[in-house]
């Protein structure tokens, strides 16, 4: 369960507020752990904390189920979701599709695409900089965004936009679980670095390798965590 107060850094909505300002609300909530993995999202509750009727709660939920970060149980409600091993799988093996195609077609990449590409490193590295997890997560996201752009298919595109929440979980649950932004850094910036700069000087085969090997490691450290005890 999330700390005790842990709701209370997030100020009450106005009134009027729409689902897709709540959904935004409780997205941001799930990702910082201010609502933890299997937290039950009570609709009675939510509607009095934030504020709003109910149907704006149901309706907020129905946006966060769709994008697999909260799940509906009949006759139990909605909880946060906690992701399996499978789960995992699942998205890692995604993502290494998506960016080893990406290094693989990079010899025919736009300019345009790889100066996106520098732009999202930089701003992961003004990120790292400041040691806020949450901005070097999005970043980290953004960064990777950026890869399968390469690409230069909108399919594509939208395909990891499907997948991008579940993604940005992940790394959430990676920094959590790890705390890279504050242990490592600097290590975490070059693997990054290390992408970038193979990308932009369009070699392939570094490319796909580091690719790979830094999804694959990311992949089998989440599901390390998922071993560990619930601290809680």
């Amino acid at each position: 369960m999330a700390a005790a107060g842990s709701m209370d850094q997030f100020a009450s909505l106005r009134r009027g507020t729409t689902a897709e300002e709540l959904a935004t609300v409780l997205r941001e909530m799930i990702m910082t752990g201010a609502l933890a993995p299997e937290e039950q999202l009570r609709e009675e509750h939510l509607s009095e904390r934030f504020e709003v009727s109910r149907r704006t709660v149901r309706d907020a939920l129905g946006i966060l189920a769709h994008e697999r970060i909260v799940r509906h149980y009949r006759h139990r409600g909605s909880r946060v979701v906690r992701f399996t091993e499978q789960d995992i799988r699942d998205l890692y093996r995604v993502r290494r599709t998506l960016e080893g195609a990406a290094a693989r077609e990079v010899r025919r990449a736009s300019g345009e695409k790889l100066e996106k590409l520098e732009r999202a490193f930089d701003e992961l590295a003004r990120a790292t900089a400041t040691g806020v997890a949450a901005e070097i997560v999005r970043c980290d996201l953004e960064f990777h965004r950026a890869v399968v752009a390469i690409l230069g298919s909108a399919r594509f595109d939208e395909f990891f936009t499907a997948i991008a929440v579940e993604m940005r979980y992940a790394i959430a649950m990676l920094e959590s679980a790890y705390a890279e932004s504050k242990l490592r850094p600097d290590e975490a910036l070059e693997e990054h670095r290390a992408i970038y700069t193979a990308l932009a000087s369009r070699d392939v085969g570094l490319a796909e390798r580091l690719v790979e090997e830094h999804a694959r490691q990311n992949e089998e450290l989440l599901v390390k965590a998922l071993a560990q005890p619930d601290p809680s």
